[in-house]
Formats: C-alpha cells, sequence, structure tokens
C-alpha cells in the first residue's frame, strides 16, 4: 500500500488588511516625519547642516551597493565624492553650464571613474580590493585636485550655487528631494534582476555564475552605479560650501572621510537603507550635535571647568566625534550585527502594513538574503 504524503508548503508572512485605524496611524506617522523633515529649512544654520546629512545618506546609499549588496569592501569613495565634486564646479563655474548639467556631469564623471576602477580590480576582492581602492582614493586627491588648469593652480574653485537655490533652506530641501529619489531607485534596484544578481555574488560567485549570472558584469554595474550616486552627492557637496578644495579629499582629512563613510555603512547595517539613511544621518550631523550639548547646555558647559575636562571638546572636537564613531562601530560588530537597521525593522515593517511586532519572521528575507530562484539572470 503506497503512503501518499502531503506536500509540505513554507510559511507564508502575508500582509495584514488594514482598517482605518491603522490608515489613520501610518497617516499620522507619515504626517509628523514630513514637518520635521522640513522645519530645518526654517534655520539658516541648521539647514546647512541637514544639507550635509542628507549628502552623507546618499553616499551612504551609493557605498552600500558595493559592501552591503555585493560584498566588495571599498575604502576610495571620498575619491568619487571629490571627482564629482571638481567635475560639477568646474561645468558651473569654468564652462558656464545651468546648474543642473553640472550635477548630472558630476555623477557621469563618478560613473566612468569608478568603471574604470572596476576594470583594475575586477578579480581582486577582499583586502586587496580594499587596497586598491585607498591608494586610488588617495591618488586621485593628491594628483587629479592638484591640477592648475582645473582648481585655479591648487587654490581651489568657485561654485556658486543659482539664485533658486542660493538659501540654505531651499539647498537643503534640494538635497532632500534628491536623497529620496536615490532611496527610491535604490528600492527599485534591490527588486530587479540587476539587483537580485548582485544579492547574489555577495552570498557565492561561484553559485551565482552556476545559476548564469555573468560575474564580470554585474560587478561593474555595482561600481558604476554606486560612482554615479556618489558622483551626485559630489556635485551638492560643492554647491553646499560653494568652494571646491582638493585639501578636503586628500591626505588624512581623505583618509578620514573614507572611513567614516565605511562606518556609516556599518553601523546602519549592511544591505539595510534604511539603517545606512539614519546613521549618515547622524554622522553628519555629530558636529551640531556636540556643539549643542556643549556649548549650550548648561549641565555641560559647566562640565568644562572641571581641570581634566577643560578645554578638551574645543581643541578635540574631531577626535571626540571619532570616538563615538569607533565605539559605536565596535558596539555593531560585537552585539547588534544587524546594525541600526535591524532595531528599526520592527518599525519599517509596521509602516509596511504588517502588524507592529518586535519579532520579524522574515528577518532571513531580506536584502541580505538571497533564495536560488531568484537569481537567475
Amino acid at each position: 500500500m503506497t503512503t501518499v504524503t502531503e506536500p509540505v508548503s513554507e510559511p507564508v508572512v502575508a500582509r495584514s488588511s488594514l482598517g482605518l485605524s491603522g490608515y489613520l496611524s501610518r497617516g499620522a506617522f507619515w504626517l509628523v516625519l514630513l514637518v520635521l523633515l522640513m522645519l530645518p529649512a526654517r534655520s539658516v544654520d541648521f539647514a546647512n547642516f541637514c544639507s550635509l546629512a542628507a549628502i552623507y545618506a546618499i553616499v551612504g546609499l551609493s557605498l552600500n551597493i558595493i559592501i552591503g549588496y555585493t560584498g566588495q569592501l571599498s575604502l576610495g569613495h571620498q575619491g568619487f565624492l571629490g571627482v564629482g565634486s571638481l567635475v560639477a564646479a568646474n561645468l558651473v563655474t569654468n564652462k558656464q553650464l545651468p546648474f543642473g548639467v553640472g550635477l548630472a556631469g558630476g555623477a557621469l564623471a563618478g560613473a566612468l571613474v569608478a568603471l574604470v576602477l572596476g576594470l583594475v580590480a575586477l578579480r581582486i576582492t577582499g583586502l586587496y580590493l580594499a587596497l586598491i581602492t585607498l591608494v586610488f582614493g588617495l591618488a586621485v586627491a593628491s594628483s587629479l585636485f592638484q591640477l592648475g588648469s582645473l582648481t585655479n593652480n591648487g587654490s581651489g574653485l568657485a561654485a556658486n550655487r543659482p539664485e533658486m537655490f542660493a538659501s540654505n533652506g531651499r539647498f537643503y530641501l534640494l538635497c532632500l528631494v534628491f536623497m529620496v529619489v536615490v532611496f527610491y531607485f535604490d528600492t527599485r534596484l534591490t527588486a530587479s534582476k540587476t539587483g537580485r544578481a548582485l544579492l547574489a555574488l555577495k552570498e557565492n560567485e561561484r553559485v551565482a555564475e552556476a545559476f548564469g549570472i555573468n560575474v564580470t558584469v554585474y560587478k561593474l554595474i555595482a561600481f558604476a552605479l554606486a560612482g554615479a550616486i556618489v558622483g551626485l552627492a559630489g556635485g551638492l557637496y560643492v554647491f553646499r560650501s560653494q568652494q571646491f578644495s582638493g585639501q578636503n579629499f586628500q591626505g588624512q582629512t581623505g583618509l578620514n572621510l573614507a572611513l567614516l563613510f565605511v562606518v556609516m555603512v556599518t553601523v546602519g547595517g549592511l544591505g539595510n537603507r534604511v539603517g545606512v539613511v539614519v546613521a549618515s544621518a547622524f554622522f553628519a550631523l555629530i558636529d551640531y550635535l556636540l556643539d549643542k550639548l556643549f556649548l549650550a547646555h548648561s549641565v555641560m558647559t559647566h562640565l568644562q571647568n572641571v581641570p581634566i575636562l577643560k578645554g578638551y571638546y574645543g581643541t578635540n572636537k574631531g577626535s571626540l566625534a571619532g570616538l563615538i564613531g569607533a565605539g559605536l562601530l565596535l558596539q555593531t560588530l560585537i552585539f547588534n550585527p544587524g546594525g541600526l537597521g535591524a532595531q528599526l525593522r520592527p518599525l519599517s515593517r509596521w509602516l509596511s502594513g504588517h502588524p507592529f511586532s518586535m519579532h520579524d519572521d522574515t528577518a532571513d528575507a531580506g536584502p541580505g538574503a538571497v533564495e536560488g530562484s531568484s537569481v537567475r539572470a
């Protein structure tokens, strides 16, 4: 007698049907978030810092494509950022082209340079790739950014904003719009065939190749996309300060910037775009927050009179911010490998229509997980 065994189906986690209260609560959250994002536009000083937060978020999303999706370690992102800044400033200032053309030129230049670097480092992974990208970033900063024809003999180059975005508030809103557009693009990327192929490379390149994925082509696509996005961020970066200076991307400053970008993505959560955006914004605002804490709060102001603390914050401001970043990085690597994105996952699931729960039944089905049937190219 033959025994018929019923097929075992995988558990399906479906969205719950939202009632009126569900729509109202989620709508209220988005409304409050929108108001909070608009408020900085009314402050000249804070809007300038928030512009940097939006730009850093764009940089974080671009680096997340290389590190979080494909699993490649890049330490040359400050070079791509500088190339985008240099090209955008030259197109607008020297060539007298429109502001939008300058931003597009910065994105295109970032994509081309990243593509060249991808070709050079095509068969290199791990530590060797990190070293190659690091050397690239430092070499570009010490050579290209010092060309007299592009930087006024190394003295810098003006990058004035158009009249429409002359105020810090309006420029912040522009940066915020670009950040939202890049975030949406990243969302669509991971849902596409290209995005699934990139995710497969992170899991196992040999398995991905066995499923018909062209590893070479998709690695180059990852570098080109990341370069284009960070090149766009470079254009916004130079128009925020309205002055290009190669000193911002070379030497110790450039190295610190490269390491900061990697820390942003790691603390935010590899492959988690929401966590990367929040972490990037935090590291962009950390100097402003420290100023408010140590220079404006009465309790912390009195602490500066303590002999061992006296004068520390003023002369070691950057060191204190770096110490906080190092502490967050260690906390992430040791206690919270999922990064900030893992802590925000219950909220993001709730906003997407699921019931609020601290336990995520689909935790293994995020961007980092790839099923074999979904990576065929």
